[in-house]
């Protein structure tokens, strides 16, 4: 059976499909936490990172492209980011871990999972 990656961004609705023995849902996502995350644009940044937003404590600086290619929600599980990491290469030659972004911050490509 081939491996394909899938977008761990549809997790969510796998996990709302998903039922223990019980008939209880496996995860309580009514109890979920959302944690903002400020970010302003500073075109000295690389793509692909952050940095430390000395103006807004706590937020971030990144460039436009960097912006505009996040995820505007990240679904995680428990503490690691690993479980859901989908790694992917991009036709401009770049790495990306495909739970983070919904364009290569790298180039502004698309993503074909």
């Amino acid at each position: 059976m081939k491996h394909q990656t899938q977008d761990p961004n549809r997790a969510l609705d796998r996990i709302l499909e998903l039922e223990n023995m019980v008939g209880q849902p496996n995860f309580d996502l009514d109890q979920r936490e959302d944690i903002p995350v400020r970010i302003r644009v500073d075109e000295s940044v690389g793509p692909a990172l952050f940095k430390p937003d000395p103006l807004l404590p706590g937020g971030y600086l990144a460039n436009s492209l960097t912006v505009r290619a996040m995820r505007p929600d990240i679904f995680v599980l428990g503490d690691s980011l690993d479980d859901l990491a989908a790694p992917y290469a991009c036709a401009c030659g770049q790495e990306l871990d495909i739970q983070f972004w919904k364009l290569c911050p790298h180039c502004g490509r698309g993503l074909k999972p």
